[in-house]
């Protein structure tokens, strides 16, 4: 966890990441952990963290992505806990995030969380 929250900080100090995304993803990953007993690290949560930062900050800045529906999401609905990752990402966008995420970030939140949900 600690190599996670230098990795938010050297994000943070090379302004590459704002303060607010910093707080809303230390929320995320202490939700993760409460709510769902999913543990992030560096080995399993680094780049997740640093991706979902990154689409924060897209957001933020009015930068956008085509919606569309690809075979990638065609076959992540498949799995055997897309409808538990696909609820988690929805609590992490409206209670976590309060943020819209684009399709494509969505997808992209639900695959690393299904990852995780393996290792459970």
């Amino acid at each position: 966890m600690e190599k996670l929250l230098e990795r938010l900080r050297i994000l943070e100090q090379s302004n590459v990441i704002t303060q607010k995304t910093k707080e809303r993803l230390l929320h995320m990953i202490s939700y993760l952990e409460s709510t769902h007993s999913i543990i992030l690290n560096e080995d399993n949560g680094g780049r997740f963290i640093t991706h979902t930062a990154m689409a924060i900050e897209r957001i933020e800045r009015g930068e956008g992505f085509l919606q569309s529906q690809g075979v990638m999401e065609e076959e992540i609905r498949k799995e055997e806990n897309f409808a538990k990752a696909q609820n988690i990402a929805e609590a992490l966008e409206q209670n976590v995030f309060k943020l819209r995420f684009p399709l494509q970030e969505k997808y992209f939140i639900i695959t690393n969380l299904l990852v995780l949900m393996e290792d459970l």
